[in-house]
């Protein structure tokens, strides 16, 4: 698949069709925490901000990237702020664990027999639903004013800001 995102709405564009793709794909897509592990693979120690053709780029270097597997499960950790690729390799590698806790709850729930529906902290249980979850995010944010004082914007698009798209993401219905 070839990057041609500018804008936000490029970039929304770009994760509807990764979410038909991984549809397509069924029981053989990789899980969100072998997606999140690649992608940390893949950054770099430093660079500039990413602005949304380079967030695109990596998200689409993580797809191409060797599977990382499995994560293992983590109770998740307290939040940090991410203003570096360095950091957001870090955030990454907790989302993945995070989701690999709340897959193994989940998994869990069910072989005892008990309903596993809305006590995880992943609204998502699979990467089409989690890039849907961040397309819709992106959907109701971009162009609009902050909905709370104190948040920054979601452009220009920088370390931080990704990283607060990915938490937005982790829990968006």
């Amino acid at each position: 698949m070839t990057n041609n995102v500018q804008t936000g709405d490029d970039f929304r564009a770009l994760l509807r069709r990764l979410v038909v793709r991984f549809e397509g794909l069924g029981t053989d897509a990789p899980e969100v925490d072998d997606i999140l592990l690649r992608w940390a693979g893949t950054l770099p120690d430093q660079g500039s901000e990413p602005g949304w053709a380079g967030l695109a780029d990596q998200v689409l270097g993580a797809l191409d990237a060797p599977s990382a597997g499995r994560a293992d499960p983590a109770p998740p950790g307290d939040p940090q702020s991410v203003a570096s690729p360095g950091e957001l390799r870090v955030l990454l590698r907790a989302l993945a664990a995070d989701f690999a806790r709340d897959r193994a709850w989940t998994a869990d729930r069910r072989a005892q027999g008990l309903w596993a529906g809305d006590g995880g902290g992943w609204a998502s249980g699979s990467m089409a639903q989690f890039l849907e979850a961040w397309e819709a995010w992106l959907g109701a944010g971009l162009g609009r004013p902050a909905a709370f004082p104190g948040v920054p914007p979601l452009e220009p698009v920088t370390w931080a800001s990704v990283a607060r798209q990915l938490g937005a993401a982790r829990v968006y219905e």
